[in-house]
Order: structure tokens, then C-alpha cells, then sequence
């Protein structure tokens, strides 16, 4: 199963939200980014909502633009509340994070943006071959354990 990342963003930041997209998706990777995996007409609520239950890790692009963005306020409010792993990555220095996440260490990007985005990849692409190993293990106990079962009979 991929390893889900939900990026949160502004919209006037898409031009780095496409980037960091790109720079993640994998065959092991599945990125969610509103403005493409919501079709026309489909509730962005709803589809939002959904990505963030299912996501290994919410990404959060913080700047200016998303501070202002009631929804990225909520998505952070709802990867918070569900207990989701944030990774927060501070796109403006000067910038204060959001009250939710004040104590979350987060990711410096706009110093040296491009060392920021090679361990960013290198990150989530650890992450999802963690997540890879995991569900073979359990597959392989789950395989066992059938097996087991089986020579009882």
C-alpha cells in the first residue's frame, strides 16, 4: 500500500506546492494535493476530510499566503485532531507557526530551499519504505500464522 503525504497550502503558493509534489510522487507515494485530486464538482470537503484520515503524513506548507487561508487553518485543526503526524515546512523566516503546532519542529525552507527539498524527499521516501517493510512483516505473520492453523488439522 502507498505511503500517503496530504500537502496543506494556499493556493497562491501552487507554484512550490507543484514542485514539492512532483519532487514526492512515487510509485510507493501518494501525494494529495487539492487542486488535483479533487474533480470538478466533487465536495472539497468531503475529499479533503477523507485524504487526511487516510494520510501516513500531512505536510504542511507554512507562509504568509497559508496563514491566512481559513482552510489550511482547518486541515491543521483536523490532522491535529485525528493525531496525524505534521510536518510543518516554513516557507517565509519571519513567520510565527500556527498556535497549534508552536512546539513542532519544523522544516526551515526558505533559507536554503533546495537542501529543504532533498530532505524532504529523502524523509517521506524513508518513511514509505518504513511503512513497506511494516505491512510485509505483517503479511508474513499473517501468512504464519495460516500456516500454523493449517497443520493443526
Amino acid at each position: 500500500m502507498a505511503f500517503n503525504v496530504f500537502i496543506s497550502y494556499s493556493t497562491k503558493d501552487l507554484p512550490l506546492v507543484e514542485r514539492v509534489r512532483t519532487l514526492l510522487q512515487d510509485s510507493s507515494v501518494k501525494v494529495f494535493v487539492a487542486e488535483h485530486s479533487v474533480e470538478p464538482g466533487e465536495s472539497l470537503r468531503d475529499k479533503i476530510l477523507a485524504a487526511i484520515e487516510v494520510c501516513d503524513l500531512f505536510l504542511l506548507l507554512w507562509s504568509r499566503n497559508s496563514d491566512e487561508s481559513r482552510w489550511v487553518q482547518q486541515e491543521v485543526g483536523v490532522a491535529t485532531s485525528s493525531g496525524k503526524t505534521i510536518l510543518p515546512i516554513l516557507l517565509d523566516g519571519d513567520l510565527a507557526m500556527p498556535g497549534l503546532l508552536g512546539d513542532t519542529k519544523y522544516l526551515r525552507a526558505h533559507g536554503e530551499p533546495e537542501k529543504a527539498l532533498a530532505w524532504l524527499r529523502q524523509n517521506v521516501f524513508a518513511r514509505a519504505h518504513k511503512k513497506q517493510q511494516s505491512e510485509g512483516l505483517a503479511w508474513l505473520g499473517l501468512g504464519a500464522a495460516i500456516l500454523y492453523l493449517l497443520s493443526r488439522e
